[in-house]
């Protein structure tokens, strides 16, 4: 787990550098930058999505009783595409990004797919925990999220309707931190 471990730790350090780099734009070093209620969202949910897979690994430690290869390299991808959606969502050229709003809409084609694989990798990630019984004893919450990330994708593919995009983004933030800290804020009560 120390690999999984490292790969969200990068992309959560990505997320604050990202953040930093805003504030020093804010802070009167080069042109003027608007945010976006739309990206600071879904920075947001990125952030609290990749703590509570953190966290909930640790859940597949005790219930997996033989691990194998397949298991280890599907843990380190669903990592890797958490990882994916912050590279995507924060500017590698903060010099050229004038507008975060813009910046967001010209990489929705690429973050709403990878966000879909990254959802389905959910689902598989609480089925590799205990089969569909395990799956369905948590609840209709892990099928609900893989379910609701289908149309958020199309139509935050599709929209550019940048209030869309916020309210899609501040959905998904509330959907995690209510699964996260009410219904299953504990790793033994579930």
């Amino acid at each position: 787990m120390v690999l999984t471990s490292i790969i969200i730790g990068l992309g959560i350090t990505h997320i604050l550098v990202g953040i930093g780099s805003a504030i020093d734009r804010l802070s009167g070093h080069g042109q003027r930058l608007q945010l976006s209620w739309a990206h600071g969202a879904w920075l947001a949910a990125l952030f609290v999505w990749m703590v509570l897979f953190w966290w909930w690994q640790f859940r597949l430690l005790g219930l997996l009783r033989a691990w194998t290869l397949g298991h280890y390299f599907f843990i380190i991808l669903y990592a890797v595409l958490l990882f994916l959606l912050a590279v995507i969502l924060v500017p590698s050229d903060w010099a050229s990004t004038d507008s975060l709003d813009v910046y967001f809409l010209s990489k929705r084609w690429w973050f709403y797919p990878v966000f879909l694989l990254a959802s389905i990798a959910d689902l598989v990630d609480s089925f590799l925990k205990g089969g569909w019984q395990y799956v369905l004893g948590m609840g209709v919450m892990p099928l609900a999220f893989t379910a609701a990330s289908i149309p958020i994708c199309l139509v935050g593919v599709l929209s550019k309707n940048i209030r869309v995009h916020s309210f899609l983004a501040v959905v998904f933030l509330l959907w995690l931190v209510i699964v996260g800290f009410e219904i299953y804020p504990s790793l033994n009560s579930w």
